[in-house]
């Protein structure tokens, strides 16, 4: 029997369930597991902002005011879920092509509107599961990192990791640099946490977690990632069996409008961005030309395309075409709700989990935030 009742954190939503294993998933399920989900993965979001807090916070007091912000939170930044979303979804709709195509002449184009988009909302919404959780503050606080001199950055280090960790952390960069075979290094067990990482581990998680081992203990941070999160595509192959007559006819459309044999890669992706690349002059100069063989060439309809109209212009084309085959092809036929069905399939006699997992990160967040209010 599966007998759940989960009420999650931000809100008076339940996922309710009493039904014997393998019974059919119900919309209700759905809609309780994807908001479970949803919420879990805001939640950790704010802990890692909060987690940054706490860092900054003791290295401040030890008189450094410019931080590697990415160290403050130990390297890690959470997978963002905004909802389940089929691999087709990838694709824009025409209504997205027609506002944001696929979004590279935002980066490398050269059109005044580029800015303002960035900050459209709708766009930010377009792109937030791809761009995932980030705080653009920290991107000037690298810049201001960039600027430190040497022995900054080496007190600063000492200061946050402890003395013993950044010994171990430069000689392992020197061998691996010399071109030593990782396998083959031996430095011995790497030294615990100290410094303000140390500190900033105890006060939020409790401290960081030890593991034995026949050659000693080692230790790490708190596994804090979503149970049921890293499915991710999982499942594509078995879902694109159902949907192979769309894909071919998707695929074939692409061909028709002159832009040669495209193939889904394993988890359902197209190589679109690789692709506009040879498009973008900047793109080029920072990537070089795109050598995978799994990118079309530009078909000579598409090449007279691009040369004619330009790369941003070629891109609202390209954008445009590909949602039209989308819809023409059926890819837009009841695919989200069936790909949403397939994963809570896959996830619901875990359900649990995510409760248990969400009151962890209620736990710590509550941890984090009592001490920057100086409790």
């Amino acid at each position: 029997m599966r007998c759940a009742a989960i009420l999650l954190a931000a809100g008076s939503l339940a996922l309710t369930g009493c039904s014997d294993e393998g019974a059919e998933v119900t919309d209700e399920d759905i809609a309780g597991i994807e908001a479970s989900l949803a919420n879990g993965s805001e939640l950790s979001w704010e802990l890692t902002q909060a987690e940054t807090r706490v860092a900054a916070m003791c290295m401040e007091d030890l008189g450094f005011d410019v931080h590697d912000e990415n160290a403050l939170h130990g390297g890690v930044t959470p997978g963002r879920f905004e909802g389940f979303a089929s691999p087709y979804a990838r694709i824009p709709t025409v209504e997205q092509a027609e506002e944001f195509a696929f979004g590279q002449w935002i980066s490398f184009g050269d059109s005044p509107d580029a800015e303002a988009v960035r900050e459209d909302p709708d766009y930010l919404a377009f792109t937030a599961a791809e761009d995932g959780w980030w705080d653009p503050a920290w991107d000037a606080a690298h810049e201001e990192w960039q600027a430190t001199d040497e022995e900054y950055r080496q007190a600063w280090e000492e200061a946050f990791l402890g003395p013993e960790r950044v010994a171990y952390e430069a000689a392992m960069s020197e061998a691996l640099q010399a071109g030593e075979d990782p396998a083959e290094i031996d430095l011995g067990r790497q030294p615990p946490f100290g410094g303000c990482e140390l500190e900033t581990i105890e006060i939020v998680y409790g401290g960081p977690e030890r593991w034995e081992a026949d050659d000693g203990d080692y230790w790490s941070r708190p596994d804090t990632e979503n149970p049921l999160a890293s499915l991710g595509d999982a499942g594509y192959g078995e879902f694109s069996a159902r949907y192979v007559e769309q894909e071919q006819a998707f695929l074939d459309c692409l061909d028709e409008r002159g832009y040669g044999r495209w193939e889904f890669d394993e988890v359902g992706r197209l190589p679109t961005v690789d692709y506009l690349s040879r498009a973008y002059p900047e793109a080029i100069e920072l990537f070089g030309m795109p050598d995978d063989e799994s990118v079309p060439e530009l078909t000579d309809e598409a090449e007279d395309l691009l040369q004619a109209e330009g790369p941003e212009a070629f891109e609202f084309a390209m954008a445009l075409d590909f949602a039209e085959c989308a819809e023409d092809s059926g890819l837009r036929d009841g695919t989200e709700a069936a790909w949403a069905r397939m994963k809570v399939e896959q996830l619901i006699d875990r359900e649990t989990e995510v409760y248990a997992w969400e009151q962890e990160i209620e736990g710590y967040l509550a941890n984090a935030q009592d001490h920057l209010a100086g409790g």
